[in-house]
């Protein structure tokens, strides 16, 4: 129910009730003086328009002095049921005043003023109790003591001072109620935050609410908050990362968060909140996105009884992108990567999916080794391939660039090759978004094995696609983990530039909209996932910090150093030359078209060179011919797609 429409029923019902007070306190006291009820309720409804009606708007008002049409009745409590009885006795108290004030003799008999305040308190207080108890509000305020309250909600952890609760549903109710009835809590809530304009000034337990998420920052200095705790369960993950962002702007404010509700589709729904559930906010929070929808029976189709194969199946994007597979049942899942530790933790992981019938297999290898991945080929014969493995890391790629050549390139078109050999139906090249615009080793490289990608699909029968997606908020060499490191080793944490900025998408959106893509692939394309969260390294630096419990620049202070090789200031996909993208079926994927002027000229050029005679010098060279307008001497760096030589 709508804010001005609750309390115009509230206001009328009241009216209704005191009415009904004056009367019945009017006939009780006049039932020995009149022949009968009717004559006595004449007598008072003779008096009404001039006396009665002045002191029930009086009782009106003072309900409204007492802020009681501010009250949440659908979370009430027992605080809240105190306030509404404190206000009916100010509400005697003002109509006695003016009775006498204005000589209304009718309302100033004892035994009238009696009995109206009784059935006030029995007829207003129950109109509130059926409320709550018809809006599934928290009737077990209502009616237990404190001493329950306080078995009921026993703290079990300390809190941190004066509390700003973002949030006016259940769960904020639940956790205000622990706090208030708690006298040794050191939490004490002051004000409640909600995006829900209409009910600004309203009171949940006692707590007002006093604005909206702009006014997190404003509010929390001006009430001196110590702790913001964020108390929507229920709330998508792209509202709560934009209540995070408000949040971390608050100097000297621990943020603590309730964890997300799972939907009845995952098996669970939402209990009672307390303060024992609330968790720290993680990154994963900050840049969090919703997930996205897509069709599961077309994705099933896809993979449902088939044999897939995932190279660079143990990394983090690799990881999650078994954990999709796996659940739509295809006849064989293959990981393969040559990283021992994270194979055995993946196969632990993934063993409880594991059926005669839908099988799951790891293989230590690497993409380099022709031989093996020609096994691996014949044995399995897997009808799609996901090519995930690669060195992605930028700076190590531009000191290794042979290596970096050796996996990106030679070792896709084994892959590749072998692909086609063997008649896999569809090949999913995994690549990145800084391919579009390559203007370093690692995305070169990518650029390479996407237009030989291109090239293979049109000679044969096997499907060939591109994915581009941003960086992995998960990915293990990023910027996320190393500020991690340094936050927790107490800092200070490393800042490239001030104004360099990034994208980001989680594993587990770009894993299931890379399988939705394998769906909607023909052969050809180069899809897009995204774009992703853009923020700025420095903001998101300080944000970690803040979401640790810290205070940048006073606890862990933030360095600022030189661009690492490779490094470039702004990620944007707009500003890629020489693309345009086009819709696709799903709002999170897009088609990427080219001009013919990306296209690589000579084949020949780029496998002039075998492995044995490779070095850094030649790949440098060799890059340098596909790729002329490259800066290799100091990474020259790129801000908004224009190159700036460091020399």
């Amino acid at each position: 129910m709508a804010k001005n429409s609750r309390t115009a029923v509230f206001v009328i019902f009241d009216l209704v009730w005191f009415n009904a007070s004056y009367l019945l306190a009017f006939m009780l006291s006049h039932a020995g003086e009149t022949a009968s009820p009717a004559e006595a309720a004449r007598n008072y409804f003779a008096a009404f328009p001039t006396g009665f009606m002045i002191l029930i708007f009086i009782k009106l008002l003072a309900m409204y002095i007492f802020s009681v049409y501010r009250i949440m009745f659908e979370y009430a409590g027992r605080r809240d049921f105190q306030r509404v009885a404190l206000s009916l006795v100010a509400c005697t108290l003002a109509s006695v005043t003016a009775a006498v004030l204005i000589d209304i003799e009718p309302a100033l008999k004892t035994s009238v003023i009696l009995f109206s305040f009784i059935f006030d308190m029995v007829l207003v207080l129950l109109w509130r109790a059926v409320y709550v108890s018809q809006t599934g509000g928290r009737k077990e305020d209502a009616d237990t003591d404190e001493q329950s309250l306080r078995r009921r909600y026993t703290p079990k952890s300390r809190g941190t001072g004066r509390v700003m609760v973002i949030g006016k549903e259940r769960a904020a109710a639940d956790l205000i109620a622990e706090m208030q009835a708690n006298e040794s809590s050191e939490r004490k809530p002051e004000i409640i935050i909600d995006d829900d304009r209409s009910r600004k000034g309203d009171m949940l337990l006692g707590v007002e609410i006093v604005g909206g998420r702009r006014a997190i920052s404003l509010r929390a200095r001006r009430h001196s908050i110590d702790e913001i705790i964020i108390a929507k369960p229920t709330a998508s993950k792209r509202q709560l990362a934009a209540l995070l962002r408000e949040c971390v702007k608050t100097p000297h404010c621990r943020i603590s968060m309730l964890p997300r509700a799972l939907t009845t589709e995952e098996g669970q729904k939402p209990g009672a909140a307390t303060l024992a559930d609330l968790r720290r906010p993680t990154i994963m929070d900050l840049l969090g996105r919703d997930r996205p929808r897509v069709d599961h029976h077309e994705i099933g189709d896809q993979l449902r009884g088939r044999v897939v194969l995932v190279t660079g199946g143990a990394g983090a994007f690799g990881t999650e992108l078994c954990r999709r597979i796996i659940r739509y049942r295809p006849r064989r899942l293959i990981a393969l990567d040559i990283d021992e530790d994270r194979l055995m933790m993946l196969a632990a992981e993934l063993e409880a999916y594991s059926t005669p019938e839908n099988e799951f297999i790891t293989v230590m290898a690497s993409v380099r080794d022709q031989a093996i991945m020609k096994k691996v080929f014949a044995a399995f014969r897997p009808h799609i391939v996901y090519h995930a493995a690669e060195i992605k890391q930028i700076p190590l790629a531009e000191t290794y660039q042979r290596e970096t050549f050796l996996t990106n390139v030679l070792g896709h078109k084994l892959v590749c090759d072998l692909a086609s050999e063997y008649a896999a139906e569809k090949f999913i090249l995994c690549s990145t978004t800084r391919a579009a615009s390559p203007q370093n080793v690692a995305a070169e490289c990518k650029r390479i094995a996407e237009l030989y990608n291109a090239e293979k699909n049109e000679k044969s029968k096997t499907a060939y696609a591109t994915v581009r997606f941003p960086n992995l908020i998960e990915g293990r060499g990023n910027v996320i983990a190393l500020f991690e490191k340094q936050i927790a080793q107490g800092g200070p944490v490393t800042v490239t530039e001030k104004d360099v900025a990034r994208r980001f998408i989680s594993a587990e959106e770009a894993a299931l909209l890379t399988v939705l893509a394998t769906a909607f692939a023909k052969g050809g394309e180069i899809f897009r996932l995204g774009p992703g969260e853009a923020i700025k390294i420095n903001d998101l630096a300080e944000a970690m910090i803040r979401l640790a419990g810290k205070i940048p620049g006073e606890e862990i202070d933030i360095l600022f150093t030189q661009p690492r090789p490779g490094e470039y200031f702004y990620e944007d996909i707009d500003e890629s030359e020489g693309t345009r993208d086009k819709a696709t079926p799903s709002d999170r994927i897009w088609l990427v078209e080219e001009s013919d002027e990306l296209k690589l000229p000579h084949w020949t050029t780029l496998w002039r060179l075998s492995p044995d005679q490779m070095d850094d010098a030649a790949v440098k060279e060799l890059l340098r011919l596909i790729f002329p307008t490259y800066k290799k001497k100091n990474a020259g760096v790129i801000t908004r797609g224009e190159i700036i030589d460091n020399e």
